[in-house]
């Protein structure tokens, strides 16, 4: 795509600029430091880069008391807030608005997803979402692909035979299915999570790699030489047994449900739910916990009986003092990957054959149409076609959501892949809308799941550690709201 034909695209580039780091808002210097005066860092990853690496920041007495502080207004610290209703709670969320990687926007009236693509029929998030008011259809369609300038409507059950390969790679795609099929997972758990997913492909064509190499990084946050053997072939398994059948979303993904537990929750709780309230240190003591966070230009310091912790491991292992070196270490393994979400808005019909759409070897993983579950509601006569790309990145590639023209650049790579697929897709949207996440997916590594996570989760005397990085095998919302509510 030309520089020209990218500038007349619209483009909105969304998600803090210090998206590669710990904290990106409102932390001051300390006293005595180059301003003496308090210094409100916004859109500056330097300032992050000092919470990193140590640098300490001031600490002032305490001037709030709560019974309980949720740190982090994503899916885990919101969910957990509306379990506590009725208690004595404090929700601090750093962004300017909750939902975190469960977010939702809009255009015009119409409803799309940054990220967290659907959940499950029954799963937590599917009881919390009906508790409040919310049902969720099923997805009601396998997964197509698209490859080789060729589409082909399910990648392993009824469709395999019409895979977009050549005959010998159909049989390859076939003993694969059926060797993993053999692999009883629960009795080899162990096992198979300290090994490489790697070591179950390499017998089998280099097609099956490349999809599992889309398939992974959008879904795990890993490629597969960096995939847990475990989340891997219990994956495979699940959509040969099609359980991917009970899949249930609206627009806006699962930000539908954030979204509406804010509703639910600002009119009784509003002054309880802190935005823009950037947490700098959580210090345990004998029979409180002390919590200091910064909000416009003032630094404030509550005591808790309860702290929740509902934030990656990568930020908490920052935050908390005092935890056990062995915890400590185990939550700086934890890995995350880069993750922009690209959301193309076209003025007319452009595609609406499948929900996910799967586009192996491309700079995207794969799209979803964003109204898919209401496309054929009485009356629904929608004005755009939303797509929504999954564009996860190697860690190595962090530093290319730094900067919002990188971020463009990407999203014009993002449009040419996309335009080259099939002959109708070689259309311009109106607007691009990218959103940019710097570590929202803990990457499903060997050992994450059954070593790992179970000593970086472990909870202290009066601070317990939410999150979907808590659970597993692979980052879902399911696992943050199940968190919560135990």
């Amino acid at each position: 795509m030309s520089q020209t034909r990218r500038d007349f695209i619209k483009y909105v580039v969304a998600g803090s600029i210090a998206s590669g780091c710990p904290i990106d808002k409102a932390l001051l210097e300390e006293p005595g430091g180059a301003s003496a005066s308090p210094l409100v860092e916004g859109e500056h990853f330097g300032v992050c880069h000092q919470v990193r690496d140590g640098h300490s920041f001031p600490r002032p007495d305490v001037t709030k008391k709560a019974d309980i502080v949720i740190v982090g207004g994503g899916v885990a610290g919101l969910s957990a807030a509306y379990f506590l209703k009725g208690k004595d709670w404090l929700l601090l969320e750093k962004e300017d608005h909750f939902g975190g990687n469960a977010y939702q926007e809009e255009y015009e009236g119409q409803i799309f997803g940054t990220g967290a693509a659907y959940g499950y029929r029954g799963d937590a998030g599917d009881q919390l979402a009906k508790e409040i008011g919310l049902a969720m259809p099923l997805i009601n369609m396998p997964d197509p692909i698209i490859d080789n300038g060729k589409y082909s409507r399910d990648i392993w059950r009824t469709g395999i035979n019409d895979l977009p390969y050549p005959k010998e790679v159909v049989a390859s795609f076939k003993k694969y299915r059926d060797d993993i099929m053999k692999i009883d997972i629960k009795k080899n758990a162990e096992a198979l999570d300290q090994e490489s997913f790697t070591k179950y492909l390499a017998p089998y064509a280099p097609e099956i790699t490349k999809l599992w190499d889309a398939y992974g990084p959008s879904n795990w946050g890993a490629f597969s030489e960096d995939t847990s053997a475990l989340i891997g072939i219990a994956d495979t398994q699940y959509l040969i047994q099609g359980l991917d059948d009970q899949r249930v979303i609206l627009p806006g993904g699962l930000g539908c449900i954030t979204h509406k537990l804010v509703e639910t929750l600002k009119p009784h709780y509003g002054e309880r739910m802190l935005s823009d309230a950037t947490v700098v240190a959580v210090v345990p003591d004998k029979d409180e916990v002390r919590v200091t966070y910064a909000q416009s230009d003032k630094i404030t310091t509550v005591t808790a009986k309860v702290v929740l912790m509902c934030t990656a491991k990568y930020i908490t292992s920052r935050l908390v003092a005092g935890l056990p070196n062995e915890q400590k270490q185990a939550m700086r393994r934890m890995r995350y990957a880069p993750y922009p979400m690209i959301n193309m808005i076209f003025g007319k019909p452009i595609y609406r054959k499948g929900y996910d759409n799967w586009c192996p070897g491309k700079t995207f993983t794969d799209f979803i149409v964003a109204d898919w579950t209401i496309r054929n509601n009485p009356g629904y006569k929608p004005k755009y076609n939303i797509l929504t790309f999954y564009t996860p990145l190697r860690e190595s590639e962090r530093s290319t959501l730094l900067e919002a023209d990188d971020c463009k650049v990407l999203a014009a790579k993002v449009l040419k892949d996309f335009q080259g697929l099939l002959p109708e897709f070689k259309v311009d949207p109106v607007e691009i809308r990218i959103y940019r996440r710097g570590h929202p997916m803990f990457m499903a590594v060997p050992g994450q799941y059954t070593k790992n996570r179970m000593i970086a989760s472990k909870p202290m005397e009066r601070i317990f550690f939410g999150n979907s990085d808590s659970g597993g095998p692979e980052s879902l919302t399911s696992e943050a709201v199940r968190i919560s509510h135990a």
